[in-house]
């Protein structure tokens, strides 16, 4: 047990490490990908748990119909913002500019 202990507290050790060089690095930003990662999946297995429980269904097809709402979801996401994006451009003013010669 005192083995199993120890290995548990090394790893965590390891990995805070490796996240404390990650964050003093260059490479910072992709740390808010792998929380925003954790944060998907976590939702993702809570989604697959609760379809799993409520409908009664296989862990397979459980995380089939989790991924498909993710997707469905996501696609409305970037539908809308491609709507908004494509109104702001309709919006837009054009300023007309004259060309402007120099003269030799």
């Amino acid at each position: 047990m005192v083995t199993l202990t120890f290995a548990t507290i090394l790893g965590f050790a390891l990995i805070a490490v490796a996240l404390a060089a990650v964050f003093f690095s260059p490479y910072r930003h992709w740390l808010g990908f792998m929380l925003a990662g954790m944060v998907f999946w976590g939702l993702l297995e809570g989604i697959r748990y609760s379809v799993q429980h409520v409908f009664d269904m296989s862990l397979a097809y459980s995380y089939l119909t989790a991924i498909s709402l993710a997707m469905v979801a996501l696609t409305a996401f970037l539908l809308r913002e491609d709507s908004r994006a494509q109104k702001a451009l309709e919006n837009r003013r054009y300023i007309e500019h004259t060309p402007v010669y120099e003269d030799d």
